[in-house]
């Protein structure tokens, strides 16, 4: 028995564009990275572009493959959002080889400055202890994402996973 043919992905399939408003300045910066190799000046896809397809493709679960990610740049709404074309599996698998991750740490870290709590949970008041969140993500892995999930695609062996790193550490204050 085949594989199940996939519904194609409309419109009303993709969630969260408005949150790409604020998104787009900051990685407007990263738009003319890797176009030094591009000779013939005929580059489609940049690398604000990508990184947008890329975030498009985490948080809508519609959106599995790097097919998906390609029809999805095909919606109106999509390329009005990402100010992105049409691209192609082409671009997007040649992407993880054109496009430095390092160019996003700078990114990260400015969107992490901006971070701010959400509330502030009386119960909480209670701990004594400093409670740190760590974070174990590796930057350097976010080009090869893409290409673990077309290779499953493609040749059906591996498991394409993700894993979120925290650590609590407990800190104790001296007393005067």
């Amino acid at each position: 028995m085949g594989a199940k043919k996939r519904d194609k992905i409309e419109e009303r399939d993709i969630t969260g564009l408005k949150f790409f408003d604020q998104l787009a300045p900051l990685l407007k910066r990263l738009h003319q990275d890797g176009c030094e190799r591009d000779r013939a000046g005929n580059r489609q896809l940049h690398y604000d572009q990508y990184c947008m397809l890329m975030l498009l493709y985490l948080f809508n679960p519609i959106v599995t493959s790097l097919r998906g990610i390609q029809q999805a740049s095909e919606l109106k709404n999509v390329q009005r959002k990402l100010k992105c074309p049409r691209t192609s599996l082409g671009s997007l698998s040649e992407a993880t080889r054109v496009f430095d991750p390092e160019r996003l740490k700078e990114i990260i870290a400015e969107l992490g400055d901006q971070l701010q709590p959400l509330a502030q949970d009386k119960r909480l008041s209670d701990i004594k202890q400093t409670i740190t969140l760590v974070d174990g993500t590796l930057i350097a892995a976010l080009p090869t994402i893409m290409e673990a999930s077309w290779r499953k695609e493609k040749k059906g062996s591996g498991m394409v996973k993700w894993r979120l790193h925290t650590h609590f550490a407990r800190v104790f204050r001296e007393r005067a």
